[in-house]
C-alpha cells in the first residue's frame, strides 16, 4: 500500500474524464487544461470562476442583464486576475450559454476537489504509516 500510495499518480480522476467514452468535448477540454495544475491552486481557481458563473446565471434567471452587475464584474475580476489556468477555462466554456457553463464548472470542480482530496489522503496515509 505504502508503495502505491507514493507512485499515485494525482492526474488520474482528471485522465479518467478524458480517455472516458462517454465524456464529452467540453469536459475533455476542461480535464486537459488541469493537468499539471496545482492541486489545491487547481481546485480553489476552478471553484472562484464556477461561483462566478452560478451567480452570473442567478443574476440571468433573475432578468438582471446589466453588464455593471455585480456577478459581471466578479467574473471579469476572477477571468482577468485568475492566470492562464482561469482563462483558458473560460475559454472552454464562454462559447456556452451561462447555465450550461456553470453547470460544467460545477461538475470540473468536483473532479478537481476528488483530485486533491486523493493527494491529501495519500499524503496523510504515506505519514501515519511512517510513524
Amino acid at each position: 500500500m505504502h508503495t502505491w500510495l507514493g507512485s499515485y499518480n494525482y492526474e488520474l480522476p482528471l485522465l479518467d474524464l478524458i480517455n472516458g467514452s462517454a465524456s464529452d468535448d467540453v469536459s475533455i477540454e476542461l480535464a486537459a487544461r488541469s493537468l499539471g495544475c496545482g492541486l489545491d491552486s487547481g481546485y480553489y481557481d476552478a471553484q472562484a470562476f464556477a461561483d462566478c458563473l452560478s451567480q452570473l446565471w442567478s443574476e440571468i434567471e433573475d432578468g438582471i442583464w446589466d453588464d455593471g452587475s455585480e456577478a459581471r464584474i466578479e467574473l471579469a475580476g476572477v477571468i482577468g486576475g485568475g492566470g492562464d489556468y482561469v482563462r483558458g477555462l473560460y475559454d472552454t466554456v464562454r462559447h456556452l450559454d451561462a447555465e450550461s457553463a456553470a453547470n460544467y464548472l460545477a461538475a470540473h470542480v468536483r473532479v478537481m476537489m476528488a483530485r486533491a482530496d486523493m493527494a491529501r489522503l495519500a499524503r496523510e496515509t504515506m505519514a501515519a504509516a511512517a510513524i
